[in-house]
């Protein structure tokens, strides 16, 4: 890969400036953060040598065949575009350092990563792990829908976006599949067949996403070890830890994260799980991303502090455009004020009655 310090201030094809690394992708796909100083806004742009590209089993042997299969590639997904992914919105090719490389363009989002709300020692409630894992669904379906395979479902390609939700990126970008060129990051969330020689497919992302819900619940990621081949063989064979902790998510969790490909279903009935499990849990608390002021008091302050309520800054959306995906509407995040209205309207019709 080109070095950091060649990439760092480069203008891309004169148009989109490098500022600096993101923490999502990987050691060959590195994602920067970038201005677009032609419009004069925020996005994000992937890097990826050509040669990464090369895949002799498809045919992919050449530049001229690795600059064809990413084009088309890039014209797939800008063609598809959901509320739960990740838009690309521009790609093309350049030469930095006297290295030539391909890039993407997406959407960026302030708000961070799920990977950096853990490491930052937060966790999700049962009922909010719920909400991130409806909004993966969705995007994996749409996904899977289309033709694509994400293949490398994990925290770090888990982006928040302006109002506290979910949005998978990293759709289209070429993986390595074989342990002996993963990373000991994505093995962490591989499935374990990977481990075993098949290439992910639609079930793969299922099983990734089942372990994610975990981590984002307990903190631990079930069956990590310091190695690939390690990680990914103690998942043969062996049940997803599930503790009646998640509540009624255990049940859709436990399905999704079982050892045979056949058994997990679909992200379209994982995500129909998640819904039908929805009314028997609690209404999910705003998750407080890592930019926002309630998220500081966290994690700087030895004794909780609650703001006064002129200051509390929690973001309400209150239309969600409904997605005709299949999947159903998911729970809707209450404001305290609106839970504090609902109440007394409750007790004023309690005391009618």
């Amino acid at each position: 890969m080109v070095s950091l310090n060649a990439v760092i201030g480069h203008v891309l094809v004169g148009r989109y400036r490098i500022e600096k690394l993101r923490s999502e992708g990987t050691a060959s796909a590195p994602v920067f953060e970038a201005q677009d100083i032609h419009q004069h806004r925020n996005v994000a742009v992937r890097l990826m040598t050509i040669s990464s590209l090369f895949d002799r089993e498809a045919g992919i042997v050449d530049e001229n065949s690795a600059m064809a299969s990413f084009k088309s590639s890039m014209q797939q997904l800008f063609s598809i575009s959901h509320p739960s992914l990740v838009s690309i919105e521009d790609w093309g090719d350049a030469v930095i350092d006297d290295v030539r490389i391909v890039f993407n363009v997406t959407q960026r989002f302030g708000q961070g990563s799920l990977r950096e709300y853990l490491d930052r020692g937060r966790r999700l409630s049962p009922s909010q792990a719920l909400m991130v894992g409806l909004d993966v669904c969705r995007a994996l379906n749409h996904a899977h829908k289309n033709g694509f395979v994400h293949g490398d479902v994990r925290p770090a390609n888990l982006i928040f976006d302006d109002n506290a939700r979910i949005r998978l990126t990293g759709l289209g970008v070429k993986k390595s599949f074989s342990a002996a060129k993963m990373s000991i990051e994505q093995a962490r969330y591989a499935a374990p067949e990977i481990g075993q020689g098949s290439v992910p497919d639609a079930q793969s992302d299922v099983y990734s996403l089942a372990i994610t819900l975990i981590e984002t619940m307990t903190g631990e990621v079930p069956f990590a070890a310091e190695s690939v081949a390690i990680t990914l063989a103690n998942r043969i064979d062996k049940l997803l830890p599930v503790s009646g902790d998640m509540g009624p998510l255990a049940a859709p969790i436990e399905r999704a994260g079982r050892p045979v490909a056949q058994e997990r279903g679909t992200a379209f009935e994982f995500g129909q799980a998640l819904t039908q499990v929805a009314s028997k849990m609690p209404r999910p608390q705003p998750i407080d991303t890592i930019i926002s002021k309630r998220f500081e008091d966290v994690i700087t302050r030895p004794n909780p502090i609650t703001p006064a309520r002129k200051t509390q800054e929690i973001k309400v959306v209150e239309y969600q455009p409904k997605i005709d995906d299949g999947i159903e509407d998911r729970p809707a995040i209450e404001s305290p004020q609106v839970r504090r209205r609902l109440t007394r309207l409750w007790i004023a019709v309690a005391v009618a009655a």
